[in-house]
């Protein structure tokens, strides 16, 4: 709750400007301000802000939505003294339908309101270290999922205008005789420039995982996760990356959900049936990263007995689901104690 000192500035944040809903808490005055983003109009502001709030005594507070530019805003807060809040719209209740304006008046007053209300959620902040690290591990992915659609491509162009071992040309110990097909003049071009951005491609990909296992060599905890059959040390690097700092969950169940894990609920009177996986808030990459990995994990025999009896009931793939679940509640012990992976406990 807000000190009745302070100076509140709601901001609904864009890369060209920026609207600021002004209210100083001591005088009930409200202003509505529109700057562009720049560094020093931003800066000014703040300066202003933090020169009233001390002549009563109180505090600046910023508040924007998690979008992206955050991070530097954040910074200039700092040097201001500037308490500085990242609200998280996704969890912000919706007015009524027939009120749901989309306006940057109407949302710097939303996000006034929550906060005057107490009820404000705020989004994580990832530390500098971990953006850089997070970064790399999406560098990795971006590059992974570039790979699989230049073999793709080839491979559906061999199967639409050649009869051929598409299999084996494709393959990197064979991608020569794939350069010396005979083929028409304009595709030879282009074939040439798939070929030859594919092997850029691998060769970037092996610098960036190179890159992330230097960093596994460095984390302890990513080294306790690669105890567990399935994640190798870059799974172990890129889950913890996506997680980010552990004691920002409350609870393994908290995991769960962030990693879309958690089945959605319908329930009306007595009746109750679970829904679908996933919902708002959930990283899909973290999610993709432990399904994959319960490929070998379902193996394991803290998680063996569990996997068979629910798939004998409700099928394989919901079986690898519970055993993700498992594994989730497994990695929050782990990374949170700072304990190693015993794979034997029943």
């Amino acid at each position: 709750m807000s000190n009745s000192k302070d100076i509140i500035l709601s901001v609904d944040y864009h890369d060209a400007h920026c609207v600021i809903r002004w209210l100083d808490m001591a005088t009930q005055k409200e202003s509505l301000l529109r700057i562009d983003t720049e560094r020093s109009l931003i800066r000014d502001v703040m300066r202003r802000a933090a020169e009233a709030a001390q002549e009563h005594g109180g505090q600046a507070i910023w508040i924007q939505e998690s979008t992206t530019g955050w991070a530097r805003v954040q910074k200039l807060a700092n040097e201001r003294s500037v308490r500085f809040l990242l609200a998280n719209v996704l969890q912000m209740p919706l007015p009524p339908k027939a009120k749901r304006r989309k306006t940057d008046k109407v949302d710097t007053a939303r996000l006034q309101r929550e906060y005057l209300n107490g009820q404000l959620p705020l989004a994580h902040q990832p530390p500098e270290k971990w953006r850089q690290v997070r970064r790399l591990v999406a560098l990795r992915e971006n590059l992974t999922n570039r790979r699989t659609a230049l073999s793709n491509w080839i491979n559906r162009y061999l199967a639409h205008e050649l009869w051929c071992d598409r299999k084996r040309l494709v393959s990197l110990t064979n991608r020569q005789d794939l350069k010396r097909l005979k083929l028409p003049a304009r595709d030879r071009q282009i074939m040439e420039w798939k070929l030859s951005e594919l092997e850029q491609n691998e060769k970037r990909l092996d610098e960036v995982i190179a890159a992330i296992l230097q960093i596994y060599n460095k984390w302890p905890e990513a080294q306790r996760l690669d105890a567990i059959r399935g994640i190798g040390p870059v799974g172990a690097v890129s889950i913890l990356a996506r997680i980010g700092p552990m004691d920002r969950f409350q609870s393994a169940e908290q995991l769960i959900a962030f990693a879309g894990l958690a089945p959605g609920i319908h329930q009306s009177d007595a009746k109750s049936r679970n829904g679908k996986i996933g919902g708002g808030g959930t990283d899909k990459h973290l999610r993709h990263y432990l399904i994959e990995a319960t490929v070998w994990a379902r193996e394991i025999p803290r998680y063996q007995a569990t996997y068979k009896r629910v798939s004998a009931r409700r099928g394989k793939k919901i079986g690898r689901l519970v055993v993700a679940r498992l594994m989730v509640r497994s990695i929050y012990k782990i990374v949170r104690d700072g304990i190693d992976f015993v794979p034997n406990v029943a």
